[in-house]
């Protein structure tokens, strides 16, 4: 219904894997980027929030899901991981209501979800990176720049 807003799937597709090809053009490591997939729609209160704006239902979870499994297939091209938050979310029928806070936006159980989601994640891929800064209480609170530039060094 918003042309500004919508993009095709066909297109959405093509998009995160341009996206991907530009990362890697750069030099970013293929196994250092992680998709996102949007998360489920509840349409009964999205729908709420699209009739005080004076419109009719605006999204709907079947498509969130087509896009979703797109992002995975993308992911999984790609040799990227992803983080399915549309499936993950619904997953054994759990009512991922509370996860939202209009019916579309993520609430603040959401952000802890893709947190909880993320975290194991990045923290596998992190975990073999150098220590490159000094702890906080090893920086000369006199002179930062030098105890920065030695660790650095």
């Amino acid at each position: 219904e918003n042309p500004q807003q919508h993009v095709p799937l066909e297109e959405y597709t093509e998009n995160l894997k341009c996206m991907i090809q530009y990362l890697k053009s750069i030099n970013v490591p293929q196994d250092r980027i992680i998709l996102i997939t949007p998360p489920p729609i509840c349409e009964p209160a999205w729908e709420q929030q699209c009739l005080l704006k004076g419109c009719k239902l605006n999204r709907l979870n079947n498509t969130a899901g087509l896009y979703a499994k797109a992002c995975v297939q993308v992911a999984s091209e790609c040799g990227t991981e992803v983080v399915d938050l549309w499936s993950q979310m619904q997953e054994g029928g759990k009512d991922y209501t509370v996860y939202l806070s209009d019916g579309l936006h993520l609430s603040s159980e959401g952000n802890q979800f893709v947190e909880s989601s993320l975290w194991p994640i990045l923290e596998k891929k992190l975990s073999a990176l150098p220590f490159m800064l000094p702890y906080w209480n090893d920086v000369d609170n006199a002179n930062p720049e030098a105890s920065l530039l030695q660790a650095s060094s």
